[in-house]
């Protein structure tokens, strides 16, 4: 029986003899069948002989070797018989150094995560930030005009595919500190005295906030410990802290066995496949109060040493986030305008006796903030000494036209006073509603308040435009508006509809200083939109506005921009925005506007001139022949008329 090399070296006589043509390609495919079967050390001198003088000498050099092993063609008998073993040492060494990379990589982590937990201990900590792959992006080049259009889609595929192979890794992981209040507060006791008084207590949280790849984002508090305000002394317990971050590398690391519970959840997408010693956090810095540390996982060497980068901080030599809590708490009290302990909220029903909103009036409590804030900063534009148009006025005169209970009338006189009243400067705050029973009540409520800021605060009956015992008086006596010694403010919330504009010509015919007002109920021009889209089938917006919520919303801006406008023309600096989120108000558009001096020059009649000329060509555009403040200032909105209204002396009843 022929030994196996026997074998082969009569196969290859019988290919050669019987099939000359082919006897490359036969030759070479027996040979390496025999290779893939037999240990490398088993090669003889023959065998090596019989297939080289198989295979022809000028297709020598083509013959491939075993990637990774061999780095030159088999010339020699030797090299084929240290082939098996040159795969054996090569892969044991690569395995040795990827082994002593990872325990490299393991030891710097646990570096790291011990300088957290000490900097935790020794009160120093400030933040860390851990730092995943980078999204892939499209790399700008010097000319795109030679590539085509293929290579860039191929380009974006690529980008996509590794886009997708980053699903659910970490992308960035940030750290900080945290400090939440208890629901409850402790009652401590006063010696013998039945009298307790409240202790605040809370704990501190290191809170990891966790930036996903491609998937939902998610934050962890991990306690540090609990503070008892009484005696500012923190119990610290790092235990959670470091089960947290072995649970993020070990994550990081591919190494996904942890349960559903573990201390670090997956992403929705669940465990990620990485290859052997890849790390999916590549670098990160911690910052205490001693300086900044650098962290480095990516490439053949991680570090973890002090970085160039200087923490501002570093001269306290304590992290001053550590030694006062307060600073890191999420009720710290809100710079707002209003104080929610003033007592009128409380007389008005807005707060409770814990200076809380009560059910249903945080919205309102909102609003009041916001609505005041505004109010201040035009008046205090209008009370400059250095305006033009006051003259150095002294005393600040407000009206709220509509203001039914009071609340932002209430809130804009407390804020005016507390920041206005003196020796030099009175504030009078005047509110205007229709119904006696309302006014009787609001009131009662100013009186009981004390004859303090308040005392020039009350309110009348009556309606817009049929007011003649208002602060402003009639409009014949503010003709010269140059010699004023206040500042006035006309505000007209929530007025219905055509009020709004009654409110605006009270306003813009005795030259008061600041107007404010929210419309609301845009009505009047509503008819006229519909019978004008009805007729022009081809009108240019007839796709949008033949739907009914669009033509209701559409009359709600056209209205709005034309008293902009109007507003301009009247000599007015003017401003159209949202002043409080939709969730609370729906009508919760505000028209601000400022008195401006007008100078009658050719450049600002011109530019009146275009006012007008937008008035009408908006008017036109939605078929608009009639508008109410329009008609009170006497301005056309019609090209075919160059007539003018002739201006009303004074406001017609509502």
């Amino acid at each position: 029986m022929k030994t196996l090399p026997q074998l082969l070296e009569t196969m290859l006589s019988f290919v050669a003899l019987r099939r000359p043509a082919a006897n490359t390609s036969s030759a070479l495919l027996l040979l390496l069948l025999f290779f893939s079967t037999t240990p490398c050390a088993s090669f003889s001198t023959l065998q090596l002989s019989a297939a080289k003088a198989a295979v022809p000498r000028k297709h020598h050099h083509q013959a491939k070797h075993h990637p990774r092993c061999i780095s030159s063609p088999v010339t020699t008998a030797g090299a084929y018989r240290s082939h098996h073993a040159l795969c054996m040492s090569t892969t044991a060494e690569e395995d040795a150094q990827s082994s002593i990379h990872i325990q490299r990589t393991s030891s710097i982590i646990d570096e790291f995560i011990s300088a957290v937990l000490k900097s935790l201990q020794e009160k120093t900590f400030e933040s860390f930030t851990l730092k995943g792959p980078p999204a892939p992006r499209k790399k700008r080049r010097s000319s795109n005009i030679n590539k085509s259009f293929t290579n860039n889609e191929e380009i974006d595929a690529k980008i996509e595919r590794e886009k997708e192979a980053l699903r659910g890794k970490y992308k960035t992981i940030l750290g900080r500190l945290v400090f939440l209040q208890d629901k409850k507060k402790r009652r401590k006791k006063n010696g013998g005295n039945d009298a307790a008084t409240d202790v605040e207590t809370g704990s501190l949280y290191l809170q990891v906030t966790i930036k996903y790849h491609l998937a939902t984002d998610i934050a962890q508090n991990w306690k540090i410990g609990t503070i008892n305000k009484e005696d500012d002394k923190i119990a610290l317990d790092v235990s959670e802290v470091e089960s947290g971050l072995r649970g993020i590398f070990a994550n990081a690391w591919g190494d996904n066995g942890n349960s559903d519970d573990s201390v670090v959840p997956l992403s929705e997408w669940g465990a990620t496949t990485n290859k052997v010693g890849e790390m999916d956090i590549r670098s990160g810095e911690l910052v205490n109060a001693d300086g900044v540390y650098d962290l480095q996982l990516h490439g053949k060497k991680a570090s973890f040493r002090p970085s160039k980068t200087k923490n501002k901080n570093k001269e306290k030599g304590k992290s001053q986030l550590m030694n006062d809590p307060t600073q890191l708490s999420h009720d710290r009290t809100k710079n707002v305008p209003l104080s929610t302990s003033s007592e009128f909220f409380q007389k008005l029903g807005v707060t409770n006796s814990d200076n809380k909103p009560k059910v249903g009036m945080a919205s309102k409590l909102r609003q009041c903030q916001k609505f005041v804030e505004i109010v201040s900063n035009l008046v205090d534009t209008s009370y400059s000494h250095d305006s033009p148009n006051t003259n150095g006025a002294k005393n600040i005169r407000v009206i709220d036209m509509g203001c039914g209970r009071g609340y932002l009338t209430f809130s804009v006189h407390s804020y005016l006073s507390d920041k206005y009243n003196n020796a030099d400067c009175v504030v009078e705050t005047q509110g205007i509603e229709r119904r006696p029973k309302l006014v009787q009540e609001i009131n009662g409520i100013a009186r009981e308040l004390g004859k303090g800021k308040f005392e020039k605060l009350n309110f009348i009956e009556g309606s817009i435009g049929e007011t003649d015992n208002s602060l402003f008086g009639d409009a014949k006596q503010h003709q010269n508006v140059e010699n004023k010694d206040s500042v006035d403010v006309v505000i007209a919330l929530h007025a219905c509809d055509t009020a709004t504009d009654d409110a605006l010509w009270f306003a813009i015919g005795r030259g008061i200083d600041v107007i404010v007002t929210a419309p609301c109920c845009q009505h009047e021009l509503r008819p006229q939109i519909d019978h004008h889209v009805s007729n022009n089938p081809n009108h240019v917006l007839a796709n949008v506005l033949r739907h009914a919520i669009y033509r209701e919303r559409a009359t709600e801006q056209i209205t709005d921009s034309m008293r902009a406008i109007l507003l301009e023309i009247a000599g007015y600096d003017v401003q159209v925005f949202e002043f409080i989120g939709g969730e609370h108000t729906a009508k919760n558009c505000i028209i601000t506007a400022t008195k401006k001096v007008m100078s009658g020059s050719k450049k600002e009649d011109a530019w009146l001139e275009e006012r007008r000329k937008m008035l009408i060509e908006l008017a036109e555009l939605y078929g608009v022949k009639r508008q109410r403040l329009a008609s009170l200032m006497g301005e056309s909105i019609t090209s075919s008329s160059n007539l003018k209204v002739k201006a009303a002396g004074g406001m017609p009843p509502l």
